[in-house]
């Protein structure tokens, strides 16, 4: 065989076999894709954090010495569902230091309280032949501050619910009214129950 035959045979050969390479599949097989891992399902909201509560009064605070004592009454209604206030009382000054040390006079006693009658009730007449309801409601402090200026208090009750009172002392007119002047308006406040709001003045009253 010629030498040129050889060599044309031999670049044959040599093409049919990387075409082979060519085709031939690879060793290596590529990784898998991997399908990845469910993704958990994302939870619905839940309700809204509670709001903070309103900071309420606390302690026992009055000004040493002030001498408030009277009942002092609204001279417009106040009325929450059927209780209507009669009175919103104020002790002596030594009732106030005795229960701030924590001497109660009496556990349904306190120099800061509101008392309210139910309307609905039956009514009767005490030894002085004055009306009253059968049913009333005397709502003690859980905290109270009582100063020349300002009278605060807070309280719960069964059926009342929250109760508040924020008021400003008008020291003068109180003065005034003790001196034996005409009656008028020694105190004015919010008074709030059963998630109600009342804006109200109050008139002095000494007592029988």
């Amino acid at each position: 065989m010629s030498k040129r035959l050889l060599s044309a045979t031999a670049a044959v050969l040599a093409a049919a076999l990387a075409l082979a390479s060519c085709n031939k599949p690879s060793q290596e097989a590529s990784a898998p894709v991997s399908p990845g891992l469910p993704t958990a399902p994302i939870p619905p909201p839940g309700p809204a954090p509670a709001a903070t509560p309103v900071a309420h009064l606390t302690g026992f605070f009055h000004e040493p010495g002030l001498n408030l004592f009277g009942y002092y009454f609204a001279k417009a209604p106040v009325q929450f569902g059927n209780f209507k206030l009669r009175e919103l009382h104020l002790g002596t000054a030594e009732e106030f230091a005795s229960y701030e040390k924590g001497q109660r006079i009496s556990p349904n006693y306190a120099p800061v309280m509101l008392e309210f009658d139910d309307v609905t009730s039956p009514q009767r007449e005490n030894e002085l032949g004055q009306p009253y309801h059968e049913v009333s409601r005397r709502v003690l402090p859980k905290a109270y501050k009582v100063t020349s200026e300002q009278v605060s208090f807070y309280g719960q009750d069964d059926v009342l619910g929250e109760v508040s009172f924020e008021g400003q002392l008008d020291a003068k007119a109180l003065e005034r009214v003790r001196g034996g002047a005409a009656e008028e308006p020694v105190l004015t406040g919010v008074l709030s129950a059963m998630g109600q709001k009342l804006n109200r003045a109050f008139v002095w009253f000494g007592g029988d």
